[in-house]
C-alpha cells in the first residue's frame, strides 16, 4: 500500500509537470491528490520541504528503475543498449512527469540546502547507474549523463519525443563508447 507521504509527494510532481514550478503549493497538491485541505502541509511544512520530499522521491523512484534495468541487463535478459533506450524513452512518456519536474526543479537556482543536497544525490545515482552499467570511470559517466541528458531535453521540448530519435543517439553514442574503449 502506498503511503500517504508518497501519495502527496507524487501528485506535487504531477503538479510541477502540469502547472510548473510556480504552480506548485500545498492546496494544489492537495487538489491532484484530492485530499482534504491541508493534508500536504500535514505531511510537509514549508514548500521548501515539499521541494526536498519531491526530489528525494524521485531519487528513491529511478533508483528502483536503474536497479531493474542493472538486474534485466546482467541476468542476460535485457541487451545494454536496449535497456539505455527504453530507459530513456520510458523518461519522456511514461514517467514524464518525474523526468520533467526533476529537470525543472533542477535548474531552480533558489534550492534550499536540503533540496540540493537530494539534487546532488540524484546526480551521483545517475552517474553511478552509469558507471555500473556500462563500466566506465566516473568522469566518463558524468560527460555521458550529461550528453544523454541533452538529447532527452531536446526530444523533452519537441512536444513530442520519438523513439527513434532516442534509438539513433544511443546507438551512436554506444558505437562512440566501442571506439572509445581502447583508447583509454
Amino acid at each position: 500500500m502506498i503511503s500517504r507521504k508518497d501519495v502527496v509527494t507524487d501528485s506535487a510532481i504531477a503538479v510541477v509537470a502540469e502547472q510548473g514550478v510556480r504552480g506548485l503549493t500545498h492546496r494544489a497538491v492537495d487538489a491532484m491528490a484530492e485530499l482534504p485541505v491541508g493534508s500536504t502541509s500535514n505531511v510537509y511544512r514549508t514548500r521548501d520541504a515539499l521541494v526536498t520530499g519531491i526530489l528525494e522521491r524521485i531519487g528513491e523512484l529511478n533508483s528502483r528503475q536503474f536497479d531493474r534495468l542493472v538486474e534485466n541487463t546482467t541476468t542476460g535478459g535485457t541487451p545494454l543498449v536496449d535497456a539505455a533506450i527504453g530507459l530513456c524513452f520510458d523518461l519522456l512518456t511514461t514517467d514524464r512527469n518525474r523526468f520533467y519536474t526533476s529537470v525543472m526543479l533542477s535548474l531552480d537556482p533558489a534550492l534550499p540546502a536540503e533540496a540540493l543536497a537530494a539534487k546532488k544525490a540524484n546526480m551521483a545515482t545517475v552517474d553511478s547507474f552509469v558507471m555500473q552499467l556500462s563500466g566506465i570511470d566516473a568522469d566518463l559517466a558524468r560527460r555521458i549523463t550529461s550528453s544523454v541528458l541533452g538529447m532527452m531535453i531536446s526530444e523533452l521540448m519537441s512536444g513530442a519525443p520519438k523513439r527513434e530519435h532516442v534509438e539513433s543517439y544511443i546507438n551512436e553514442l554506444a558505437a562512440w563508447m566501442n571506439d572509445y574503449a581502447p583508447a583509454q
